[in-house]
């Protein structure tokens, strides 16, 4: 007959071995994961970066453009980075609340600025006879203006946000690679 002591040590050393394999299992996984977060974050910020850079640069020249001319130009701020990254619903799980809240509110300008350029652009090709036109045509030009203008101020924030943010995942990155 077998006893207890002839298998009780190799029953430990497999229940042990199971566990640690387990739990190395469960660290590996999790390490890759936030890896992959970590990548994703990087082509996010990469991308929001170049595009919000992009639609300063047509803000700057729609805001000269606006403050010179009663009418105006029609213009269009891209958003193709922002809807690839909002597009799984977890771009603060990834990016961090605050970054996020911050880019977030960057956009939220730029489609408003979206929206009364196309009402004004829009109004440019309804018929001239519209009661109280120019009324409605200086509205949206102060719309517009006064948007451009919050775009131009909350730009310097956001773009320092993005910098400190790719700084610590660089040095992150550096550590992990040193380490």
């Amino acid at each position: 007959m077998i006893s207890l002591s002839d298998f009780l040590p190799e029953m430990i050393a497999t229940i042990i071995g199971v566990a640690l394999g387990g739990m190395g299992a469960l660290y590996n996984s999790r390490r890759q994961f936030n890896e992959i977060k970590r990548q994703r974050a990087r082509i996010f910020l990469k991308n929001l970066e170049s595009e919000i850079k992009e639609n300063m640069q047509l803000v700057e020249l729609a805001l000269q453009n606006y403050l010179e001319v009663d009418y105006g130009r029609s213009f269009f701020l891209g958003s193709i980075a922002w809807d690839t990254a909002t597009i799984k619903g977890d771009l603060a799980d990834v990016l961090g609340i605050e970054l996020a809240d911050k880019i977030e509110n960057q956009y939220r300008i730029f489609f408003r600025l979206r929206y009364y350029v196309d009402l004004m652009t829009q109004l440019w090709f309804a018929p001239t006879e519209i009661d109280g036109r120019s009324e409605i045509q200086e509205g949206f030009r102060n719309h517009i203006i006064s948007n451009l203008q919050q775009a131009m101020e909350t730009y310097p924030a956001v773009q320092a946000a993005i910098v400190e943010a790719k700084n610590s995942m660089a040095a992150v990155q550096s550590k992990d690679h040193a380490g």
